[in-house]
């Protein structure tokens, strides 16, 4: 699902679209599905962590 997001509108997030073309060359879908949610769980993290100062 994420694929047909990035596909259809990719170039409104170029960053993440890069990433995870990067992964999913060098591990497979999967694994780029996984780096593609760490990320974005990384920046929500950093988020409320800045929110709760």
């Amino acid at each position: 699902m994420l694929g047909e997001v990035l596909r259809a509108r990719g170039d409104d997030y170029p960053a993440l679209a890069a990433a995870l073309g990067s992964v999913a060359e060098q591990g497979g879908q999967e694994q780029a599905l996984l780096y593609g949610l760490e990320r974005i769980l990384d920046g929500l993290g950093l988020l409320v962590e800045r929110r709760g100062r």
